[in-house]
Formats: C-alpha cells, sequence, structure tokens
C-alpha cells in the first residue's frame, strides 16, 4: 500500500507536494504510533483419565442393531463412527472421568491484534476482544489446542483398541479427536492462570523489543462497545495520534485503516522486523449503523483482516475517527471487504471514563512537522527536526530512514 516503501527506508529522493498520495502521507506521519500487541495465557492443567460408562459400551450394540436394520451400513468402520458421533454428542454421558490424573502446562497465544498510543507515557487504545477472553473461549482454546497431545494420547489407545475389528482411517481418526476434546473440554482444570499483554516494538536499526502491557479499561467484545485501554509503564516520549470528531467524515468518504493483518504477521515466509510494520488500507465509508448491543458502528468498505482488529481508522487529514473491530461473516467466512469501526466518539467517552485524556507527543509534532518540510522539498529544515526527533525518542521505529534519504536528497 501506498506509505510503506517511504517508511522502510526508500522515501522518495525528491519528493513534490503534487506526488505525495494521501496514503503516503497518512502512513508516514501516524504509523509510528501503531503498534503490534500480542495476547497470552498460561496455566496448569489438569485432566482425568476418560472411563467409558456402560452406556458407552451400549452404543456398540446399538450401532450393530442400526447395521441389521439397514440404517446404517455393516461393516464395523461405519458402526465405530456412529458411536463416536453419538458419544460426542452427549460425552457426559458415556465418559466419565477416572481417579488418574494427567497434567500439562498450557499456553494458548491467542492471537496478534493492534494498537495504538494516545499519550507520550504509554496509555493505547485497542478493542476489547483483544485484550481478554471469556472463559468458555478460553477453555476452548486450552482444549484445542494445549491439550492436544493428550487427546492425541487418547485418540491413538482408542484407535489402537478397535483396530483388530475395523480398519482406523482418517474420519475414524478425526471423529475420535472430537469425543475427547469434547471430554477434555469438560473436565478440564485450569489453576494459576495468568495473562499476558505486550506490546512488539521495533527501533528501525532491527532491535526488537517486548513490553508488557496492563488493562486499565475493558469495554465487551463486538457487537458491544469493543474498547480497551492499555497502559506501558515506564514510557515517555512516545509517539502519539491525533484524535478527531465523528463529524470529520461522511459517507462516501475514504476511511485509511492502519494495522497488522495476521496474514502477514504471521506469515513464516517474512523475517520478523518486516512484520513490525504496520499495513495501510483504504475504502468507503458505507453507512452508519448500530448493533444489536445498541452501540453506533460505522460500515467501512475497506480490507480488514484477522490482526486488523484494534487498530486505528483515519479520515484523509490523519485524525482517528473510529477503531477496527470486526469484519462482516458470511457462511462461507470473513467477507473482507466490509467491516465494522467503532466510532471515535464511543472512544473519546471510554476515556473520559477512565480519567484519561489523549495528549499528542512533542516527538510527534516535531516529526510531522519534519514531515511536512520533507514532502515540500525543504529539507535542510526537515532534517533539522528528524535529528530532533530522535534525540527526543532514540526508538522512533521511522526517523532513521527519512534521515538518511534526506542527507541523499540535499546532496
Amino acid at each position: 500500500m501506498a506509505g510503506v516503501t517511504a517508511l522502510q527506508g526508500s522515501a522518495l529522493a525528491k519528493p513534490k507536494p503534487k506526488d505525495v498520495a494521501v496514503g503516503t502521507r497518512l502512513a508516514a506521519e501516524t504509523n509510528p504510533a501503531v503498534q503490534q500487541i500480542m495476547m497470552a495465557y498460561t496455566a496448569t492443567l489438569t485432566i482425568p483419565e476418560p472411563v467409558a460408562t456402560k452406556a458407552f459400551e451400549g452404543l456398540f450394540a446399538k450401532a450393530e442393531r442400526h447395521a441389521k436394520a439397514g440404517r446404517i451400513p455393516a461393516d464395523h468402520q461405519s458402526q465405530i463412527k456412529w458411536v463416536l458421533r453419538a458419544a460426542a454428542k452427549n460425552v457426559g454421558k458415556y465418559l466419565v472421568p477416572g481417579k488418574a490424573l494427567r497434567k500439562d502446562d498450557g499456553e494458548v497465544v491467542a492471537g496478534i491484534c493492534t494498537g495504538w498510543w494516545i499519550t507520550p507515557d504509554g496509555y493505547m487504545v485497542t478493542a476489547a476482544h483483544c485484550a481478554g477472553m471469556s472463559k468458555a473461549a478460553l477453555r476452548q482454546e486450552f482444549a484445542t489446542k494445549a491439550l492436544a497431545k493428550i487427546a492425541k494420547r487418547d485418540v491413538q489407545d482408542f484407535i489402537k483398541g478397535v483396530s483388530d475389528v475395523a480398519q482406523p482411517d482418517e474420519g475414524m481418526t478425526k471423529l475420535a479427536e472430537e469425543m475427547f476434546t469434547a471430554f477434555d473440554l469438560k473436565a478440564m482444570r485450569v489453576r494459576g492462570l495468568k495473562k499476558e499483554l505486550a506490546v512488539v516494538m521495533h527501533d528501525g536499526k532491527g532491535k526488537i523489543s517486548v513490553r508488557n502491557l496492563e488493562l486499565v479499561a475493558k469495554g465487551s467484545d463486538w457487537p458491544g462497545a469493543d474498547f480497551a485501554l492499555l497502559k506501558m509503564a515506564g514510557a515517555r516520549g512516545l509517539p502519539t495520534v491525533s484524535l478527531g470528531s465523528d463529524d470529520d467524515v461522511r459517507v462516501g468518504d475514504n476511511l485509511y485503516i492502519s494495522g497488522f493483518p495476521g496474514i502477514l504477521s504471521l506469515n513464516p515466509d517474512l523475517d520478523e522486523l518486516s512484520r513490525l510494520y504496520p499495513s495501510v488500507t483504504e475504502g468507503a465509508f458505507n453507512v452508519r449503523r448500530t448493533s444489536v448491543k445498541g452501540v453506533p458502528y460505522l460500515q467501512a468498505q475497506a480490507p480488514m483482516y484477522v490482526g486488523n482488529s484494534g487498530g486505528p481508522v483515519f479520515s484523509a487529514d490523519g485524525r482517528v475517527i473510529g477503531m477496527v473491530v470486526a469484519a462482516a461473516t458470511m457462511d462461507s467466512g470473513l467477507a473482507e471487504n466490509a467491516g465494522f469501526v467503532l466510532p471515535v466518539g464511543v472512544i473519546k467517552k471510554r476515556l473520559a471514563a477512565a480519567a484519561v485524556e489523549p495528549r499528542g507527543s512533542r516527538t510527534s509534532r516535531v516529526y510531522s512537522a519534519g514531515l511536512e518540510d520533507y514532502f515540500s522539498g525543504r529539507y535542510e529544515a526537515a532534517l533539522d527536526k528528524f535529528h530532533l526527533v530522535r534525540k527526543l525518542y532514540p526508538a522512533h521505529p521511522y526517523v532513521g530512514a527519512f534521515i538518511a534519504d534526506t542527507k541523499k536528497a540535499l546532496r
């Protein structure tokens, strides 16, 4: 997208104001304040060994009767698959906890999202679903991911037990996995649960740091007011973005989204530093809508992906007018060119309730002025400002590239 190359060390050699696209200028100015965030959970998981009940054993006899009546195929493989399907629907009836306990140190990386600094001392805004998971959703994640090894052993034992009478195949294995995962989810005990929220930052020179974030305030997940406020301790001089108002955009205006799409942030073919540069996408503001929770939302026709959640949405003048919350969904999956944006008016109300006032940083003011000089061809003035930015915030992720490009333009 426009602006990405300029931020990664190849800004236009001799830019002219008319040559600078809105997206290029906006990305250069706002991307320093847009950060990748991660959420992870760790816990000690205890799960009893599954013991088959008499009802489970009775399913095999029932399957045989169905086969004789012609209701299911007569081969043993089909009968066992029928048993597994039936047991998975009511696993508590057919499998009960035994005395033997298995333990595992579980970890769930709940995902990558986007956040953005609103004060130079470390307050950050993101989406609520990027800052916490419901108990039910977390148990599901632990059962399907963290306990995969335990479930796999149970499946292997089951498959071995029936292999004398039926040839196991992929379908049978999958059905057994579903049954034992359902049992794990029901019987599992989670102890010592810890949540970690962190921001992954880089300084533009190859140094990457991971800093912990504290949850300050949190709304409810979409379709509620999907807002969260985070804080990084010990911060100073951070780049920030400016908040606009709900009246800054009208239907039909172009909106600009900055964030970290998971399809790129998790792509193993890209080096780690490259994945820490946010992507900028754009699209039209379609219509104002209201969720079933009574929360106002903007519908935008702009590419939004998993990982963009929590990312700022800008008007053409570079002010935040909302935040990415959800892509529209269809039976076939996400509709990536239709998504929902929490309006900045709601965000401001939530910040006021948390007694946090957005404050622009001197770092960003000087940097923006330097960009104005740079894109207007006033290179000497731009260079002075860029050097000051580096003094104000030595870890600024982009100013080094602009210093280098400005020096080239002055030769």
